[in-house]
């Protein structure tokens, strides 16, 4: 009787599986969105901007969201609601000039779960544009010098639009000086000598000061002047952008150029421009493809559909917010 009643529920659970349906997950990339600016972060306070700096370079940043908008991905959205979120950059570094900040385009997916239709507002997929902060996405070398290393390869495609390495561009006034200069070795290398004085144990600093001065006694007085690579020793100061053949191993040590600020201008307005985007869109075709092969709970991938879609040309257009 106990083994028939054990098969019985055995069969009905069965019967059960094989008749269930599973969860249909509707196709989400045609529900329409919205786009909203959300609050920003305000550190004003402590960077001594008054509220209307920074109520007029709110203004700029709400232009420079309309520009990118134009982008039929962001004009007509659909499969994701879409935010652009505002950060400001607080700093204290000497080179800076003006309201610096960091505008984040949130892609938040439509998400299907349980029946419902959400859409993600945790950490969603998002592109950064930085604004008046030069340094932008470069290893720093001395931050409080504002000192750091750029990449080898730089084309200029269009006046005011410098792109490295095929993937960040810098958004400038052409008219300027340049927006950053080299680093002497010398130089370079009077900062490595300042941070080896920081260290307090004797034994350490004795031994760092040795390393430091071979290194120095190492370099052609000839190359004192010359353009600094981050690399090398102690010191992670080179004069040669390689070794053994090697070329381009370490990349140039520039710093901020303080004379591309123009101080005539109001500190709301929006000077410098960085921002990073593939120039491979065939690439980049590819990942989207990947994503929505192996897309879950209906989502839509829209983040990757907008990197295929802005390219060189939309990103010439913000040319048009420098000076203002």
């Amino acid at each position: 009787m106990k083994k028939t009643l054990i098969l019985l529920i055995f069969i009905s659970i069965l019967v059960i599986s094989l008749y269930a349906q599973p969860e249909k997950i509707p196709f989400l990339g045609d529900k329409p969105g919205t786009f909203e600016i959300l609050s920003r972060t305000d550190y004003s306070m402590y960077q001594k901007f008054t509220p209307a700096e920074m109520a007029a370079n709110m203004e700029r940043i709400k232009e420079l969201v309309s520009i990118v908008r134009q982008d039929p991905v962001l004009a007509d959205i659909k499969g994701f609601m879409g935010r652009a979120r505002i950060y400001d950059i607080s700093s204290t570094q000497k080179c800076r000039f003006g309201v610096a900040a960091r505008v984040s385009f949130e892609f938040s997916d439509y998400l299907y779960s349980k029946g419902k239709i959400t859409y993600n507002t945790i950490e969603p997929p998002e592109w950064t544009i930085l604004l008046n902060k030069i340094s932008g996405y470069w290893n720093g070398f001395n931050t409080e010098k504002c000192m750091f290393t750029i990449p080898f390869n730089k084309k200029t495609i269009a006046p005011g639009v410098d792109v490295y390495d095929n993937f960040t561009f810098v958004i400038y006034d052409p008219a300027r000086p340049p927006y950053w200069v080299p680093v002497t070795v010398e130089e370079a290398f009077a900062v490595a000598r300042e941070e080896a004085k920081k260290e307090k144990d004797e034994i350490a600093a004795k031994y760092l000061n040795e390393f430091l001065e071979n290194e120095w006694a190492a370099i052609s007085p000839a190359n004192l002047k010359n353009q600094a690579y981050f690399g090398g020793g102690i010191s992670r100061v080179s004069d040669s952008p390689g070794f053994e053949g090697q070329d381009n191993l370490f990349p140039p040590i520039v710093k901020v150029n303080p004379e591309y600020w123009n101080k005539n201008l109001p500190k709301s307005a929006i000077q410098f421009i960085v921002l990073t985007m593939s120039v491979d869109k065939k690439y980049m075709q590819s990942e989207y493809e990947s994503c929505v092969k192996h897309q879950y709970y209906g989502e839509t991938c829209n983040l990757r559909r907008f990197f295929v879609s802005y390219d060189e040309e939309d990103i010439k257009k913000l040319t048009q917010l420098i000076g203002k």
